[in-house]
């Protein structure tokens, strides 16, 4: 079974970069309303979709919860996070470390929830 994951957004661009030079994933065909993006074998759909009233739900770009978020596993988490924040993530608090290893909590920049991980080193 093959699935995709698609990321609504207000700004296509904006995505793009933050995934793609933040995170590392793969261009591979970007227009204005949209663009996929791979990491790995793995297809990410980024979608502008517009925000206000859309049926029963309204959509918005501020910061929002989401009981459903991606985390990308990363070697170095503090190149990482530095990386997703050039390309306009945001980091939400401090990086939180222990002994089985790291967690950033991020927004990329329509405001989803990204997290970064990184293993203990053995």
């Amino acid at each position: 079974m093959e699935f995709s994951i698609c990321i609504d957004v207000d700004d296509v661009a904006r995505a793009v970069k933050f995934y793609g030079r933040g995170l590392g994933l793969t261009v591979v065909k970007q227009q204005p309303d949209w663009a996929q993006v791979k990491l790995g074998e793995q297809t990410f759909w980024i979608m502008k979709a517009p925000a206000g009233p859309q049926g029963q739900i309204s959509r918005d770009y501020r910061r929002h919860w989401t009981p459903v978020h991606l985390d990308f596993a990363v070697d170095n988490i503090d190149e990482a996070v530095k990386r997703a924040v050039e390309a306009g993530g945001k980091l939400e608090g401090e990086i939180q470390r222990s002994a089985k290893g790291a967690l950033a909590n991020l927004s990329d920049p329509s405001g989803n929830g990204v997290d970064l991980v990184s293993s203990a080193k053995k």
